[in-house]
């Protein structure tokens, strides 16, 4: 398991690793420390990461999870739609501002909602890609949609870009700057300066987007 993490370079003389509330880890090191040698620190200190991140996991297990029944609210990029469980329904519709659920599925809405919030991430995230590889002069992108618990995205080893379906919750922009995010780790895998840079390179307003998910981010959830 690869552990993804924010770097936070200031005038201090030690390093410091903390998991944050949203189970983001941040690592402190003072400004000339090598990306090599905070790569070390962070592998030296992975069993407790990871136990640190399981417990943060136990935590969002315990999130009352939304009912799915008519007049609970559910979000689509960032907009709130109220559920109606309908009869003459097949599967799940977004129409009319309200989200329609056939009550034959309702046994199985969860999956039904999660298959619905993935199919259209992907087709959202085929028009945004585009959008990147366009304006950056970058290759055509390949990515998938992926069940990937507290992670909003990630970046495999052969250049492939995994979302979480999990996203299709968030504004446009934060789905935005979950691209340029795993667009950047092509260029640099570590969270070093030379990766915001980049990041911010892709999307100047990259911050107020961060700090969006790092605020609401507990509220992506069925």
């Amino acid at each position: 398991m690869l552990i993804d993490y924010d770097v936070v370079r200031s005038n201090r003389k030690t390093i410091e690793i903390s998991v944050e509330r949203d189970a983001n880890i941040l690592v402190k090191v003072p400004y000339e420390l090598a990306d090599e040698a905070i790569e070390k620190q962070v592998h030296k200190k992975r069993l407790w990461i990871w136990e640190k991140l399981a417990i943060k996991k136990s935590y969002q297990s315990d999130i009352e999870h939304k009912k799915f029944v008519s007049g609970e609210s559910f979000l689509y990029l960032g907009r709130n739609y109220r559920l109606e469980l309908c009869e003459e329904v097949e599967g799940l519709k977004l129409k009319n501002g309200w989200f329609v659920l056939g009550k034959k599925q309702h046994s199985n809405a969860k999956e039904i909602f999660k298959a619905w919030y993935s199919e259209h991430l992907r087709r959202k995230l085929q028009q945004r890609l585009k959008i990147f590889e366009k304006n950056y002069g970058l290759g055509v992108l390949d990515f998938r949609v992926l069940e990937l618990g507290y992670r909003w995205g990630s970046c495999s080893k052969d250049g492939t870009l995994n979302f979480n379906w999990k996203i299709a919750m968030a504004p446009l922009g934060v789905v935005d700057y979950i691209i340029a995010h795993e667009i950047a780790h092509l260029k640099e895998s570590a969270h070093s300066e030379k990766f915001w840079k980049e990041v911010q390179r892709l999307m100047p307003n990259y911050l107020e987007k961060k700090e969006w998910l790092k605020q609401n981010g507990h509220e992506l959830f069925i």
